[in-house]
């Protein structure tokens, strides 16, 4: 094993941003356990069971962008626990696609379940999320592109591996990952008066995404470089753009291309370095910061302003403390 001393990544924290989100997700949590408990009682249990855990950040980033806006907080909530529903029953599909045995530090429910009853309870999920989040037509449509945008993404994970580019690997990730983060901040803006606003915010919702999304293929990256196992999607033989990226830099591109070529990513863990890994995502972050921030000039001045332009790097930096020790 090597070095266990890892970089991180140089994402700032929000003490505000902090505090705001600690109390949002007790407020949440109380709403989404209220709702569930509303739910017919013999369904109850496995809709609490799927939905157990969680950072809960789209509903804190969906209730933000309602409270800039002087939104609707039951709304924002309501939204919010149609995002974790969708989102869960969305991991517990991939689960039993990728045979992950846990999740969230419990065994997988296709492993406690079984795969049948998992998977359509993870249906169930997605219809109960859909039916919380039908607070209008757009909220509706809102929902159903982005239940569509992870259904899409998930088949590209095993459809585009041969014709990976950059271009690929994003619009993947725009899918997989960047529609929930950019779904929750667009139905934050349309529970509020500023309904104007959603298209906008749903860009920079999307740029949250994109960047939690490169920050968790960086850490797949560095615990592979680390351990010297691959980790993630290297142990798929799943490409992704902060490995991609590396053959930039002098001497990776050999290593790259065995693993591009030949799904063996043995070369790239033995030579090469966290350090550089780092490097390469700290280039491939920056413009997502700066895209998202612009996205924020057309809201109006508040606190809650300032707030939402520390998400994106608070957000990643907090899978980050999570994940890497």
């Amino acid at each position: 094993m090597r070095n266990s001393s890892s970089p991180s990544l140089s994402l700032a924290t929000s003490e505000p941003l902090a505090g705001y989100s600690e109390q949002v997700r007790q407020e949440f949590e109380e709403h989404l356990a209220a709702a569930l408990a509303a739910e017919a009682q013999d369904i109850v249990p496995l809709l609490e069971r799927g939905v157990s855990g969680g950072k809960r950040l789209r509903p804190v980033l969906c209730r933000l962008v309602s409270d800039a806006l002087e939104g609707d907080a039951h709304l924002a909530f309501e939204c919010g626990v149609a995002l974790e529903l969708i989102h869960s029953g969305a991991l517990i599909h991939d689960d039993w696609i990728d045979g992950d045995e846990f999740r969230r530090d419990a065994p997988a429910l296709w492993q406690e379940l079984g795969p049948r009853t998992a998977v359509l309870v993870a249906d169930l999920m997605i219809a109960t999320g859909s039916l919380h989040g039908a607070i209008s037509e757009a909220t509706s449509r809102s929902l159903a592109r982005c239940i569509r945008n992870l259904a899409e993404g998930a088949i590209a994970d095993y459809t585009d591996h041969a014709s990976y580019t950059e271009a690929v690997y994003l619009k993947r990730i725009k899918r997989k990952t960047a529609a929930l983060y950019g779904a929750a901040a667009e139905l934050g803006a349309l529970v509020s008066p500023r309904v104007d606003l959603a298209p906008l915010l749903y860009h920079y919702g999307e740029c949250i995404g994109i960047i939690y999304q490169l920050a968790d293929d960086f850490l797949d990256l560095l615990n592979s470089l680390l351990t010297g196992t691959p980790v993630g999607d290297l142990s798929l033989g799943i490409p992704t753009l902060p490995l991609t990226r590396l053959e930039r830099l002098p001497g990776y591109q050999p290593w790259v291309q065995a693993f591009l070529q030949e799904k063996d990513a043995g070369p790239l863990i033995t030579n090469g370095s966290p350090e550089d890994a780092q490097q390469v995502c700290e280039e491939l972050l920056e413009p997502w910061r700066k895209r998202a921030r612009g996205y924020l000039q057309e809201l109006p001045e508040s606190p809650y302003r300032e707030l939402l332009g520390a998400v994106p790097a608070a957000f990643a930096g907090e899978l980050l403390q999570a994940d890497v020790s």
